[in-house]
């Protein structure tokens, strides 16, 4: 797959990056209050699959997200809308920080932002291949986590992500039965420290 994408990028017109910023942008409007389910595939620069997981999503604009892992391992990562809680179930531990400082560079922050992303990233065409339709991000800031990122849409709605960091390794993350306009419980965007669970941070 990484592979792929990456020819793809190369023989990619910068002709069509108007039609690709626009298609990003409308995808990107119409994700407010949004679930999925995921696939995460992690890769090194081999392409040899170092960890496969699966979780859920629950989005809510502005500013709070619930992205839980559920297998092979359990963990919850919460944005309230000020802080940022990563919960790590085995090690009956949780993690808090400040918003801002947790998400600063994550590209969760694509999905989050109502703003132009134009402002970040340099948006280009890679084209339709088989059912879905990608467009690259190539960040304009050097500390971002990820160097580039590619984010796959149909029918301008999204359905996959891959993120290549500066080492070559790539993640790689599939969305299904994903719904946009859904009502949250907003205990699910609430995250309540387990009796016993050491917390590390300042929050709460």
């Amino acid at each position: 797959m990484k592979y792929l994408i990456l020819v793809l990028v190369l023989i990619a017109s910068p002709v069509f990056a108007d039609d690709a910023e626009r298609r990003l942008q409308a995808a990107l409007k119409s994700m407010d209050n949004m679930s999925a389910e995921f696939k995460q595939t992690l890769r090194d620069e081999d392409e040899q699959i170092v960890q496969q997981s699966r979780g859920t999503l629950a989005l809510q604009r502005p500013g709070k997200f619930s992205w839980n892992y559920t297998d092979p391992f359990e963990q919850r990562i919460v944005a309230d809308g000020s802080e940022l809680w990563v919960y790590d179930v085995e090690l009956e531990q949780v993690t808090v920080k400040p918003m801002d400082e947790g998400l600063s560079n994550a590209p969760i922050m694509i999905l989050m932002k109502q703003s132009d992303v134009s402002r970040q990233f340099k948006i280009s065409e890679v084209g339709q291949r088989k059912f879905l339709y990608w467009i690259e991000l190539k960040p304009n800031a050097v500390d971002l986590e990820y160097s580039r990122i590619f984010i796959g849409l149909e029918d301008d709605e999204l359905r996959a992500m891959e993120l290549q960091d500066q080492f070559g390794q790539s993640t790689q993350i599939v969305f299904e039965n994903l719904r946009v306009g859904v009502v949250h419980n907003p205990a699910t965007f609430k995250f309540v420290v387990p009796p016993g669970v050491d917390v590390y941070g300042v929050g709460g």
